[in-house]
């Protein structure tokens, strides 16, 4: 029983990887919304000038047919006659069927004001601007009682103990990096399994 479990784990940590090829620059391109524009554009000019070489038409025609074809209206002005001509539109169609609606949600987020954001953001500034003042006028007040010299000589111990934090806390990430870290290719199954 237990080999079926590391032989199910085994065949779920492949399929992860190979999902994962593809959905690496698929997430990739959907969270980087201009590059989502320039290639929507792309596909969409790209498909109607190939068209338009294939079915023996004008560019205006071509990009007539691919707003046309793209938004999946179809007038049926013009359609493609040719196998090639027809495979151009599916790619088209399907193309703007996915990634339209994602640069339609981009720009929608992108529009929506959220006021309890904007007062939220607003208290922190305040409350930044305060702060701020506060470590001013207590920098002051302790260079005047105690002088400059034993102000930098805390300052530098302060600045000490925060760097010792910090380094700790990079080399807990980095375990925890380490540990986390995807199998080397010299412990990973061959695409059939294990023999």
């Amino acid at each position: 029983m237990a080999e079926q479990v590391t032989d199910v784990d085994g065949a779920e940590k492949a399929i992860a990887r190979r999902i994962g090829f593809v959905a690496r620059p698929v997430r990739g391109l959907v969270n980087a919304p201009h590059l989502l524009v320039l290639v929507v554009l792309g596909i969409w000019v790209v498909c109607s000038f190939t068209y338009a070489a294939l079915e023996d038409k004008g560019p205006v025609e071509g990009l007539w047919w691919g707003i046309v074809t793209g938004s999946t209206v179809g007038y049926g002005d013009f359609y493609p006659s040719s196998t090639a001509g027809r495979a151009v539109g599916a790619v088209l169609i399907v193309s703007m069927l996915v990634l339209v609606p994602i640069a339609i949600g981009h720009v929608i987020a992108n529009l929506v004001f959220d006021k309890e954001s904007l007062a939220v953001a607003t208290v922190l500034e305040d409350v930044h601007a305060r702060i701020d003042r506060l470590e001013h006028l207590t920098l002051a007040s302790l260079e005047a009682q105690h002088g400059r010299a034993w102000l930098e000589e805390r300052l530098a111990e302060h600045e000490a103990a925060d760097a010792a934090t910090t380094d700790v806390a990079e080399q807990m990430l980095a375990m925890f990096a380490q540990k986390n870290a995807p199998e080397t290719n010299a412990s990973q199954d061959p695409p059939g399994g294990s023999r």
